[in-house]
This record gives structure tokens, C-alpha cells and sequence, in this order.
């Protein structure tokens, strides 16, 4: 069955840019340029992971995460939730781990590095490279 992620971030650019590092893993995608349409997303769509922006208009990314977290259907409230940033307070990764975020990543972020924290968080095996004899 093909994995799904529910990415939520105000820029169109980073929503493709995710979109295109992902790629590889063969996921659907469900995006949403607000918070709170992403959460009307999660009443509708289900998902394996998500992953927000921080820093969003309206609802910000700790608000989004608390709305998650406070969702009475265990399928929603227990979702592996990743968070990214471009802030650089030294509070930030605190603030989004008690705020009940999985992770919480800086940005710029690689490919490798984002694909490999989608990959923990969906519990997906590690890419081998096969070499042939």
C-alpha cells in the first residue's frame, strides 16, 4: 500500500521542493498552504506523516501540531509529525518537542537528510545499493 504524506506550508516553492526530494520513495502527496486547510485534509484524507512549516499565516506550525495532537481519532492524534524551520532561536526545537511535534528539522534541508528523516518516521528500510559481481 503506498505511504501518503500530508505536507502544510505557505510557500508553493518548498511544498514542490519537498514534493521533489521525496520522490524516490514513491509517496502520494496531499498539500495544504495553510494550517487550517490542512487539517480539514486529515478529516477527509489519511495520511502516514506529516510534515509542516513552522512559521505559517493564521495558525502557526506549535498551534498546528496542538490541533493534532487534541484530535480524538487515534489515527490523527498519534501521526508522526515533522516540523521545519528556518528560524534560528536557540528555543525553537523545545518549543515544537513539547508542543508534541516527532522531530524538528532547520532548514535548508538536503534531500538525503529530509528523505532519511521520512524514512525513520515511516519506519521504511534503508535504500541498499546492490552492487553486482
Amino acid at each position: 500500500m503506498k505511504r501518503s504524506v500530508l505536507i502544510v506550508d505557505d510557500s508553493d516553492t518548498i511544498r514542490h521542493i519537498i514534493k521533489v526530494y521525496l520522490m524516490k520513495l514513491k509517496l502520494g502527496f496531499l498539500d495544504a498552504d495553510r494550517a487550517d486547510r490542512g487539517l480539514r485534509l486529515l478529516g477527509s484524507s489519511p495520511v502516514d506523516l506529516i510534515i509542516a512549516d513552522f512559521n505559517m499565516p493564521g495558525m502557526n506550525g506549535l498551534d498546528f501540531v496542538r490541533q493534532v495532537r487534541a484530535d480524538e481519532r487515534p489515527e490523527v492524534c498519534h501521526l508522526p509529525i515533522v516540523l521545519l524551520t528556518g528560524g534560528k532561536a536557540p528555543d525553537l526545537d523545545l518549543r515544537a518537542v513539547q508542543a508534541g511535534a516527532s522531530e524538528f528539522v532547520r532548514k535548508p534541508i538536503s534531500s538525503a537528510a529530509l528523505t532519511a528523516v521520512v524514512r525513520r518516521h515511516l519506519r521504511m528500510p534503508e535504500e541498499v545499493d546492490h552492487l553486482v559481481a
